[in-house]
C-alpha cells in the first residue's frame, strides 16, 4: 500500500505515513453492517495502540538520546576532572619535592633564619635555625643564631642555656662566650660572668674579656702568730675597690672599704678576709688569712740601788730605769699596780726596813712582773 499523500511505501500495519506523517486510511471489506461497526471499533482501539507505541518508542528514543548526550558530557567531565588532576599533581609533586629539597637543606634553613631574624620575625627565626642545627648539628652558628632569636623574644633563660650547651661542646667559641656575657650582664648576674670565665681555659678569651675578670686581692703579711701588733696591708693586680671584713663573714660590696693606711692587727686572732670589685661589678676570688697576735710583757725595770743597808748620811734616793714608750708605778711593802704612784723621779728611802716595788707599763698597755730592792735605812752615828 502506498500513502494517499505522498506515494510512499507504508508498511502493513502502520497508521501513519513515516515519510510524510499522513495518516493512512485503510479500507477492508465488510460481510454486514454490524461486522463493520466491530471492526471499526477494533481499528480505533488499534489506531490508539499503535499511536501510544509511537509515543513510547519516541519518548524511548529522546530518553535514549539524552542518556547517550549526557553520559558523553560525563565522559567529558571525568577527562577534564582527570586533566586536572594531573596538572595539579603534577604541580604538587613539583611543589612537595621542592619544599622537602629545602626541609633538607642546611643551607636554606640558614638563610631562612638569617632572613627572618633581620625582618624581627624571631619565632620564625628560632625555627629554622632549629632545624638547621638538626641538620648539621657542628654547625656552632646555627646554635648562635638560635641563642640571639631567644634573645628577640625575651626567652633569655632559654637562650642561655643554649650558649652554655654550645660552649660546653666547643670551648674556644669566643662569640659564644661574648653572647652569653652580655646576657648575663643584662641580668645583672655578676656570679655568672665570674664563674662563666673562671672555667675558660682558653687564654684568649679570657684576654678579650679581661675586663670582666677580677684578680684577687695580695696580702702583705703572711698568714701567722706575731708577738707585736702588725698593720695589714692590702693589694690588687687590676683596677677595682678592695672590700674587707674582719669578723668572719664574706666582703662584699657593701663591707668596709679598704683603708690606704692598712688595717691593723690588734692583740688577740683576727680573720681577714677582703675582695676586690672592678668596674663592671665582677667580684673576685675571697682571700682570707688569719692572724694570732699576742704581745710580750716588758722586763721589770731596773731600780737603784740595789738591796742593802743605808744610813741617813749616804746618798738614798731610789731610781727606776723607765724604757722610752714606757710608764712606771711604784709602792713600798706592797705589790704596784697602774692605778698606784706613778715614778716621775727618784723617791727617797723609807727609815727602816722596807720593800720597794715597782713596774712598767709599755705602749701596748702590757705590763711587767714587779722589780724589788730591800732597804734597811738607820740613822747615821
Amino acid at each position: 500500500m502506498k500513502c494517499s499523500n505522498c506515494g510512499a511505501p507504508i508498511e502493513e500495519g502502520r497508521l501513519f505515513c513515516m515519510n510524510c506523517g499522513q495518516e493512512v486510511q485503510w479500507v477492508p471489506d465488510y460481510d454486514s453492517f454490524g461486522s463493520f461497526i466491530e471492526q471499526q471499533e477494533k481499528l480505533k482501539k488499534e489506531k490508539e495502540e499503535a499511536l501510544r507505541r509511537e509515543r513510547l518508542r519516541a519518548a524511548q528514543a529522546a530518553e535514549a538520546a539524552r542518556k547517550r548526550k549526557k553520559k558523553k558530557q560525563k565522559r567529558m567531565l571525568i577527562a577534564a576532572g582527570a586533566t586536572v588532576v594531573i596538572v595539579a599533581a603534577a604541580i604538587g609533586g613539583v611543589s612537595w619535592i621542592s619544599y622537602q629539597r629545602n626541609y633538607n637543606s642546611f643551607d636554606y634553613q640558614m638563610e631562612r633564619a638569617k632572613s627572618a631574624y633581620s625582618g624581627g620575625e624571631y619565632q620564625d627565626s628560632y625555627q629554622y635555625a632549629q632545624r638547621a642545627s638538626e641538620l648539621n648539628s657542628d654547625s656552632d652558628d646555627a646554635r648562635l643564631l638560635m641563642a640571639e632569636a631567644l634573645e628577640g623574644l625575651d626567652q633569655n633563660d632559654d637562650a642561655c642555656k643554649v650558649l652554655e650547651n654550645l660552649i660546653a661542646d666547643s670551648p674556644d667559641n669566643g662569640d659564644a662566650y661574648g653572647q652569653l656575657i652580655r646576657i648575663y650582664s643584662g641580668q645583672g648576674d655578676t656570679a655568672a660572668i665570674k664563674d662563666l670565665l673562671d672555667s675558660c681555659e682558653n687564654d684568649d678569651i679570657r684576654n678579650e674579656y679581661s675586663a670582666y675578670i677580677s684578680s684577687a686581692s695580695v696580702f702583705s703579711l703572711p698568714e701567722g702568730s706575731y708577738d707585736s701588733k702588725q698593720t695589714l696591708r692590702i693589694y690588687t693586680k687590676g683596677s677595682g675597690t678592695i672590700y674587707y671584713t674582719t669578723d668572719g663573714s664574706e666582703p662584699t660590696q657593701e663591707s668596709t672599704p679598704y683603708p690606704s693606711g692598712g688595717i691593723a692587727l690588734e692583740e688577740g686572732t683576727t680573720t681577714v678576709k677582703a675582695v676586690v670589685i672592678n668596674e663592671k661589678g665582677i667580684a673576685s676570688d675571697v682571700v682570707s688569712n688569719t692572724y694570732s697576735v699576742e704581745l710580750a710583757r716588758p722586763d721589770p725595770p731596773q731600780i737603784a740601788p740595789s738591796s742593802g743597808d743605808y744610813t741617813t748620811a749616804m746618798d738614798t734616793s731610789i731610781y727606776v730605769i723607765v724604757p722610752d714608750g714606757c710608764t712606771a708605778y711604784y709602792a713600798f711593802d706592797e705589790r704596784p699596780t697602774v692605778n698606784s704612784t706613778e715614778y716621775t723621779g727618784p723617791v727617797p728611802m723609807k727609815r727602816g726596813s722596807h720593800v720597794f716595788y715597782a713596774i712598767i707599763q709599755d705602749e701596748n698597755g702590757k705590763v711587767s712582773s714587779a722589780a724589788t730592792a730591800t732597804y734597811n735605812l738607820t740613822e747615821a752615828e
